[in-house]
């Protein structure tokens, strides 16, 4: 499997985060609105990852639902892992999202989650 194939969301459907992070970014393109994306360490995998674009976030029950379907459960706290960043770096070179397009809104996410709970 590529770095960029992810397993079929029926296999996998949930994904637990920790040291996760939300970015905007212009992903569907510089002239389309720019999406969300969490990004960070996958507990049961142990490697860094990225998600499609954010499509709802239930600040209750600290789970995000992605484009594509798949749940990320934001278990841990917001944060920075070294392998996440790694793969949130080649993914923004792959995607041709410059670092000025990027914008970090893990503080406004995080103040909906700590609201909710």
């Amino acid at each position: 499997m590529s770095k960029w194939q992810t397993a079929p969301i029926d296999a996998s459907p949930t994904k637990t985060l920790d040291a996760w992070r939300v970015c905007l970014v212009p992903a569907d393109g510089r002239d389309r609105p720019k999406t969300g994306h969490l990004w960070g360490f996958v507990r049961e995998t142990c490697r860094g990852r990225v998600s499609s674009a954010i499509v709802k976030l239930d600040p209750i029950n600290r789970r995000v639902l992605t484009r594509s379907g798949r749940v990320y459960h934001v278990a841990g706290d917001s944060g920075v892992n070294t392998a996440a960043l790694c793969v949130w770096g080649a993914w923004k070179q792959a995607a041709g999202i410059q670092f000025e397009d990027e914008r970090d809104v893990t503080d406004e996410v995080e103040a909906v989650l700590s609201r909710s709970g």
